[in-house]
């Protein structure tokens, strides 16, 4: 359990973040863990958003492949809307513990890949947050410098409405290739004396951070009314189909877009079929997860310590090796990361782009992206084309920061989809 020391580490550690302004992201810092998912309780691919005061509940789970039982703890610290470290100590925002122990785990059963299973339940007796805002889950077993993984999550209060829509974007250039999202924001029962100074938004498309719309302002403000139609600025890429997706719920046989097995002994290999380029405006609408993952087993109802591990091998045709550039796949199993684990490398004799991932079994969804050079922004274009009737999913995030406050509120949260709520 905690001690003084941990707890003076910690603060510690708060104030040197701040001061260095480091930007928190979802990553796992070991090669044993995997399937890191954090979400409210009861909603797998939900974002982990939960309500203050309403007793709801954040459940993280995550695998060690090591299988070697170990003795994790966990703390939790405020951010800004940026993701930064606010000025806050610990004990500002945290009711009980600033740390504490992971205790509920399980070993997997009848897995080729054995593993060990840990839960958590999150806000509990140890650990509670008493304040709205941008928050990250830091676990660790002996070094808290050194965490092994960091989860954002939000606690939210509904302190305003948000009314929001999908439109075309004004570009007609553009117009095919992007989403835009429009929103208003209704006050009149919460006061806000400075709106252009005091409120921001950030959006997200599909849950995605790597993309995501920051430190928005309002166009103008009304009476009791804040206008998001900012013309271009609230874009998001169409692509040129739902996302790309395969079913490994049971190795026994093959699931959707699978080609091919080879079960070993000591691993299993799942073979996709190999994927193209998908032509400009060939759009054809097929029900998806927008880009989320989730974790069953068709054959063992125990799916969190039931489920086994696949090397899932990815083949993309190009129609040849590009002279510069590499491609990438993505989705929210590797949290949308263009890095070396997801880069794909040219396979000469099977002339495709090749990859290989080991996943838990489940049902995913993916997609290409191309990058010119490594400091390049990702292109879905080039693999996916576009198609401005795509359907994704659209988070609004509302922050509040009064004159004087040392943190961002989180006042509303809005989802949205551009099919149901589409101008």
């Amino acid at each position: 359990m905690p001690n003084l020391k941990n707890i003076l580490l910690c603060c510690l550690l708060t104030s040197m973040y701040s001061v260095f302004a480091v930007t928190y992201k979802n990553v796992v810092n070991s090669p044993n863990i995997k399937t890191v998912q954090l979400f409210p309780k009861g909603a797998d691919m939900a974002m982990p958003i939960i309500n203050m005061n309403a007793n709801e509940k954040l459940e993280l789970h995550f695998d060690d492949l090591s299988n070697t039982p170990k003795q994790y703890y966990y703390t939790v610290i405020q951010c800004q809307s940026d993701w930064t470290p606010t000025t806050m100590n610990q004990m500002e925002y945290i009711d009980g513990f600033t740390e504490a122990n992971i205790t509920d785990y399980d070993y997997s059963e009848g897995t080729t890949i054995p593993y060990i299973h840990y839960t958590l339940e999150f806000p509990n007796k140890d650990m509670n947050i008493k304040l709205s805002g941008n928050y990250v889950l830091i676990v660790y077993d002996y070094d808290i410098e050194q965490p092994i993984f960091i989860k954002r999550f939000m606690l939210t209060e509904a302190k305003v409405q948000i009314d929001a829509n999908v439109a075309y974007t004004r570009s007609l250039a553009q117009r095919d290739k992007l989403q835009e999202v429009v929103f208003k924001v209704n006050y009149e029962t919460f006061a806000i004396d400075n709106p252009q100074m005091e409120i921001k938004a950030t959006v997200l498309q599909n849950y995605r951070w790597d993309n995501a719309k920051e430190n928005i302002k309002p166009r103008f403000s009304g009476i009791k009314e804040l206008d998001f139609d900012l013309n271009g600025v609230l874009t998001f890429p169409s692509l040129g189909r739902e996302f790309r997706y395969f079913d490994i719920r049971s190795l026994r046989f093959r699931g959707q877009n699978v080609r091919a097995f080879d079960i070993q002994e000591h691993e299993n290999n799942v073979y996709l079929l190999y994927d193209r380029p998908t032509g400009q405006n060939k759009y054809q609408l097929v029900a998806d997860l927008n880009g989320q993952y989730y974790i069953e087993n068709l054959d063992n109802p125990y799916y969190n310590t039931g489920a086994d591990y696949a090397n899932v091998h990815f083949d993309f045709d190009a129609g040849g090796k590009l002279s510069e550039g590499d491609f990438y796949v993505v989705g929210a199993f590797n949290n949308w990361t263009c890095n070396e684990q997801s880069k794909m490398y040219y396979d000469v004799l099977d002339k495709s782009y090749a990859l290989n991932v080991l996943l838990k079994q489940g049902i995913y969804n993916y997609t290409y992206l191309y990058k010119q050079n490594a400091n390049a922004n990702p292109d879905p274009y080039l693999a996916e084309g576009y198609y401005y009737d795509t359907e994704n999913d659209y988070t609004i995030l509302l922050y509040y920061t009064p004159f004087g406050e040392r943190y961002d509120r989180l006042i509303a949260v809005k989802h949205i989809n551009s099919i149901k709520n589409r101008l």
